[in-house]
């Protein structure tokens, strides 16, 4: 090879070197004076919704026997967040043995609104081995905000009455929608007590479609259990739009 094609070479090469430091200093430099990517947008409550069950509380379940093989379940749940409803959820009350082995599950599903506090009632269900303990268990919540869901539906209790027969006892009167709007569903739980207030039973009736300032009866009853003052009994309304 001949010194001036050498000399070509080595020339070649230092300005391909020179090309080379020139471009990574301005992709450098470019990285340096580039804005910032902008921060990923914050999380609050009140703009993300929850992701699971978190935020409904349960408490203990309560038993009653309504007949002989046959039990009422009471639950309550509290949705804690303020900015999200439930308009719809599983849940289930699991029966165990002394084991902690799930004997029977006894499904179901609800609703509620943001910040409530609600009763959940499995009436007369027939359980086919002894159990020794309740538990309430909750899942597939579907979060909606309250914007959207409105506010809890109100209705006014009127003309509530009760009789206690020799084989069950209820509580019946009137509900009027005091919304305005259609409520879809609407549940009635009654939860039955002693003259001392003490709770000894519960059951329920489901209402559909009540229009807005319309008033619909309502009759919910229970097996007579020899110690219920139906008089003292406590009405709770919840009705989702």
């Amino acid at each position: 090879m001949s010194t001036r094609r050498a000399k070509q070479i080595v020339y070649g090469m230092f300005y391909l070197v020179l090309w080379a430091v020139f471009i990574a200093a301005v992709w450098f430099i470019a990285r340096l004076i580039a804005p910032p990517a902008p921060p990923a947008p914050s999380c609050t409550p009140s703009t993300c919704a929850p992701t699971s069950t978190a935020p409904l509380l349960t408490a203990p379940v309560i038993t009653f026997v309504s007949s002989p093989g046959h039990y009422t379940f009471l639950a309550q749940v509290a949705n804690t967040d303020q900015y999200y409803a439930v308009p719809y959820f599983d849940y289930a009350v699991d029966l165990y043995d002394a084991s902690g082995t799930i004997l029977q599950s006894v499904p179901g599903t609800s609703f509620i609104y943001a910040g409530q506090t609600k009763y959940l009632v499995a009436p007369n269900v027939a359980v086919g081995q002894p159990f020794v303990s309740a538990g309430l268990v909750l899942a597939n919540a579907q979060w909606e905000d309250t914007a959207s869901l409105g506010a809890i539906p109100q209705f006014t209790k009127e003309n509530v009455t009760s009789s206690n027969g020799s084989t069950t006892v209820s509580v019946s009167g009137q509900l009027t929608n005091g919304n305005i709007a259609l409520t879809r569903y609407v549940v009635v739980d009654v939860v039955f007590v002693t003259a001392n207030g003490s709770p000894v039973g519960a059951s329920e009736t489901i209402l559909n479609n009540v229009g807005p300032g319309k008033t619909v009866d309502f009759s919910v009853s229970y097996p007579q259990t020899g110690s219920i003052d139906p008089s003292k009994s406590d009405v709770l309304v919840y009705g989702l739009k």
